[in-house]
């Protein structure tokens, strides 16, 4: 960790909060506007370090500066972002594996690493439905998350080691703090019932797995370990896309999505703040460990950077390690920048924004600004009040909940554990009682979205596609909304409904086997 003496100072806040005018203000051409190869006189140098520059993450060897593109003569945010995001050089990035070393996912790869070994899993004790091996691995998750969200909250915004808030004017309140806290914690508490469901599958010969003296023990083990660490890294990038956009559909949107932008002017807990519907498709990103023979720390890997990834990247800050302009503007802006700053996948459709201008000519998607959406930052500030644990939920809402996230798991765990009955739901001989209880959970928050929508809109089939798929209602079912929505169906959905089903079916019946046979 740098001395906080050594620490990049730019200008005080109050000098920003002047400067920081609103976007209709802000400079039309900013310098950032060069070629990736070109800096400005208040750039910072391309590589002060030499090999060491950026090395996890980093900037000058500090975990709180901003990145050498920013451009610190003007207000935070509004230094283009469009020269960095660049395919070419994140590909480049993939192959000479400067993503695994030269990147936050260094530090996420070491803390996933000390769980593995410090608090590792107990598959003779995962035989067996038990309180306590559970309660262990939710003891790990907490202290992981809590403790990691937990200094970056504190380094920004008690001992203000970040200079540069991309908001200016931010007002610290308590009751938003608390309400992201909240919803973090149950995202902790889903990832140990996702990690408890695994360890019994693999414990029970549902899942086949590599032992650690396989992957230790030989050179190709040890090989195909250390391919592990960078695949999930990489799937990772690629899944949030995915998954983020069809979340922004409308039926999603509304019932789950909208909690978690609640916050427009985000801070470190609310990276995990979803709703847990949204934990449940956000999870889902580990999918790939239930079709392939790999270690356990396939799982636990995708577990700790699923779950600690999201806190500094919602810092609020531009001079923090893992400083997100990218996200930060999703955040702001709501229908923009639905990826990461890596794979240009907002670029090649159209909803990449550059910076904090809100006239920008970079973004070329349907949400702009109007008269029925404001996008000036007292609107933003208002629609922020939003993130408390306050106030009411609507009756659709209230049974969307009910539905979801109480019933459909509360009926799944019924039928492992062969309560009440719940085991016995099948039709013989075409549909069994996993394949019911799956497609429930799977699909069941999708169709129930959509019903209900339907029920609360007025005149919903007037015009479906606006009722329905917004922001996405003018693309081609058979283009882009087509492709986009398959491929995050197929990243979601499919995981959840396939880890339940291996829940239920006897040992030698999860889609594993049905892909490569045997039992």
């Amino acid at each position: 960790m740098a001395d906080v003496a050594s620490l990049a100072v730019a200008e005080p806040a109050a000098a920003l909060r002047q400067r920081c005018p609103d976007a209709k203000a802000a400079p039309a051409a900013p310098p950032a506007q060069l070629k990736e190869s070109e800096t400005t006189e208040n750039m910072q140098p391309k590589n002060k370090m030499g090999k060491l520059q950026g090395f996890a993450g980093t900037v000058d060897g500090s975990f709180f500066k901003q990145p050498p593109w920013v451009d610190t003569s003007m207000p935070p945010g509004m230094t283009s972002q469009a020269p960095q995001i660049n395919g070419k050089k994140v590909l480049r990035n993939y192959l000479n594996l400067n993503f695994l070393v030269y990147s936050p996912n260094l530090v996420w790869l070491s803390v996933a690493l000390f769980d593995y070994f410090v608090f590792p899993y107990d598959l003779e004790a995962a035989k067996t439905w038990a309180s306590n091996w559970i309660a262990f691995r939710f003891f790990a998750n907490f202290l992981i998350v809590f403790g990691y969200f937990g200094f970056w909250h504190v380094t920004l915004y008690f001992l203000e080691w970040g200079k540069r808030p991309f908001n200016p004017n931010r007002a610290y309140k308590i009751s938003k703090v608390v309400h992201n806290m909240f919803y973090t914690f149950l995202g902790v508490l889903q990832w140990t019932l996702w990690e408890a469901v695994f360890m019994h599958c693999l414990a029970t010969g549902r899942m086949p797995y590599v032992t650690d003296a396989e992957s230790f023990g030989t050179s190709w083990g040890l090989f195909r370990f250390v391919l592990t660490c960078g695949l999930v890294a990489i799937w990772r990038d690629m899944h949030f896309y995915f998954a983020h956009r069809f979340i922004h559909i409308k039926f999603l949107y509304k019932y789950v999505h909208s909690l978690h932008h609640r916050n427009t002017d985000v801070e470190p807990f609310s990276g995990l703040c979803m709703h847990p519907i949204e934990h449940l498709l956000y999870f889902a990103c580990c999918g790939p460990a239930l079709y392939v023979y790999a270690s356990p720390f396939c799982f636990m890997w995708f577990g700790v950077h699923l779950l600690i990834s999201p806190a500094a990247s919602h810092s609020g800050y531009e001079d923090n390690f893992q400083s997100d302009q990218f996200h930060y503007l999703h955040h702001r802006f709501f229908e923009c920048n639905y990826g990461t700053g890596g794979i240009p996948y907002d670029k090649w459709f159209g909803t990449f924004r550059d910076s904090l201008d809100v006239n920008t000519k970079v973004y070329k998607g349907a949400h702009v600004a109007s008269a029925d959406n404001k996008m000036d930052s007292k609107s933003a500030a208002a629609a922020d009040t939003k993130a408390t644990l306050k106030g009411s939920l609507k009756l659709d809402q209230v049974m969307y909940n009910a539905l979801c996230y109480m019933l459909f798991p509360v009926m799944v765990a019924g039928a492992s554990l062969k309560l009440h009955g719940l085991d016995s739901i099948s039709i013989p001989g075409y549909v069994s009682n996993a394949q019911i209880m799956a497609f429930m959970m799977s699909a069941g928050p999708l169709l129930v979205g959509i019903t209900l929508l339907g029920m609360t809109s007025r005149r919903p089939f007037a015009n479906p596609r606006l009722t329905f798929l917004y922001p996405f209602h003018k693309e081609k079912l058979l283009g882009a909304f087509g492709f986009n929505a398959s491929i995050s169906f197929l990243v979601t959905a499919v995981p959840v409904y396939h880890l339940s089903h291996m829940l239920l079916s006897e040992p030698g019946e999860a889609v594993y086997f049905s892909l490569y046979g045997g039992r």
